[in-house]
């Protein structure tokens, strides 16, 4: 398995090295962070849940996912992103949740973290804001969520990305939407954790390792693939993100 740190890029740019890294050999574990902050939204989601005028006069990019899943305001977290050959995976979106969340879980346990998979049924499919919701087998700690992802099968290859909640602004998130959600009830419903950046990292890769039985090729992005995701985060990602759900 090959392991890919981007560091902080702007959503285009995160987004568009995704997307280029289906063309990947091996299985990647990526790990990325973003600057500025950005409001991501999933590939069928409707832009008009999004307060634009907000996100614009606070630097907060608005970038649409090529996975689905609802709104993200991603900031303080870790984001991952694991890409594989779909043949490798199960069929059903929900047992591949499952397998990727195992993995994670594994990581996470090496912390002394006891984070659990979510069993239970969405309440409200209507609802924008990814977080205010766990979806089958996302992670949680005491039913908090914390870890939000989300999947697409594209090109022969299973990719699926999240954030891994480091902080969380409730005030700045709800701000992010037109139906703002309060704040109250998201600091309820979402929790995050407080680990050092460095050691959290570490105990993913591990946790990525020990549950596919592999070892990790610690690897950056050639300068072909850098060019390539450079046209595409401009072409389609900051251009495309209004109009664009491809």
């Amino acid at each position: 398995m090959d392991f890919i740190d981007t560091g902080f890029n702007n959503a285009f740019m995160n987004m568009a090295i995704d997307e280029v890294l289906l063309s990947s050999k091996v299985p990647v574990l990526r790990f990325y962070q973003w600057k500025p902050c950005a409001v991501s939204i999933g590939r069928y989601q409707d832009l008009d849940d999004i307060d634009l005028e907000y996100c614009t006069k606070n630097s907060i990019d608005v970038v649409r996912r090529i996975t689905g899943g609802k709104a993200v305001l991603h900031e303080k977290e870790l984001t991952y992103s694991f890409i594989i050959d779909k043949e490798m995976m199960p069929r059903s979106i929900i047992e591949s949740y499952k397998i990727i969340s195992s993995a994670i879980i594994q990581g996470l346990n090496i912390l002394g973290l006891n984070p659990e998979m979510n069993n239970s049924k969405i309440e409200n499919r209507d609802n924008p804001v990814c977080f205010q919701e766990s979806s089958f087998n996302e992670l949680t700690i005491n039913q908090r969520k914390f870890v939000g992802s989300a999947q697409v099968r594209k090109n022969g290859k299973l990719l699926q990305h999240g954030s891994i909640l480091t902080g969380i602004d409730a005030k700045k998130y709800s701000s992010c939407f037109k139906e703002k959600p309060e704040a109250d009830d998201l600091r309820k419903r979402i929790t995050c954790i407080d680990i050092q950046e460095e050691k959290l990292k570490n105990a993913i890769k591990q946790g990525f390792s020990g549950y596919f039985n592999t070892s990790m090729n610690e690897r950056g992005l050639c300068d072909r693939k850098i060019s390539e995701a450079e046209e595409l985060a401009e072409m389609k990602y900051r251009f495309g993100t209004i109009s664009a759900k491809t």
